[in-house]
């Protein structure tokens, strides 16, 4: 395997250096997600059997965090019940900004591995190239004459830099896929939370019923 690399040439470094990064980023979000997730999606209810527990809305929010200390939309729970008493357009305004933030750290150096699978076959390819033109120049100063066994040994050569290209871009692409759908739906039900909670606690109009 080291054998293969150095032939493929200067090019396998930056590659390397790709996947080196593409390994420690794949391994810190899998860490981020498996240590803040969200263990029930009955948020609002449990926090309105909470309510009817403690007597106030605050009073539950606290209680729930302190037993979901490792649920990843925590603050925007304790901003939504700090802000029930503010006026709409300032409590909109800072659940909006803790949703963003939120939103920002679960997608945080995605754009990375983004950026690693678009590029590492590129410059695969560009190893590939130079590898060819190495050859040529090879068949050229030989006066033209068909060398097989010239041809054959260059032209793999050459294409090892593609083979790796590869091999460091799909992981990159699917883990970036994959966890770029796990940041949505951390999105998606983030949105489904506050507006259960805004029906439980009336701010949409409805009778509070807890």
């Amino acid at each position: 395997m080291l054998s293969l690399f150095r032939q493929g040439g200067w090019v396998m470094y930056p590659l390397l250096a790709f996947s080196v990064i593409a390994f420690a980023v794949i391994l810190e979000r899998a860490v981020f997600y498996l240590s803040s997730h969200a263990r029930s999606v009955r948020t609002a209810e449990e926090l309105a059997a909470l309510r009817k527990e403690h007597g106030d809305w605050k009073d539950a929010a606290k209680s729930f965090e302190e037993h979901k200390k490792r649920v990843y939309f925590l603050p925007l729970i304790a901003v939504y019940f700090d802000a029930l008493d503010e006026a709409p357009e300032r409590a909109e305004e800072r659940l909006f900004a803790q949703a963003k933030e939120i939103v920002m750290i679960n997608e945080r150096r995605l754009p990375i591995l983004a950026s690693i699978a678009s590029a590492a076959p590129l410059f695969g390819l560009f190893g590939t190239v130079l590898g060819m033109i190495e050859v040529f120049q090879r068949l050229a100063a030989l006066g033209g004459r068909a060398d097989v066994a010239l041809l054959s040994s260059g032209i793999w050569v050459a294409l090892l830099t593609t083979a790796f290209g590869l091999l460091v871009a799909i992981p990159s692409l699917l883990a970036h896929h994959y966890f770029s759908r796990l940041a949505s739906g951390r999105s998606d039900y983030m949105e489904l939370l506050i507006a259960r909670l805004n029906v439980l606690t009336g701010k949409t109009g409805a009778e509070n019923r807890t």
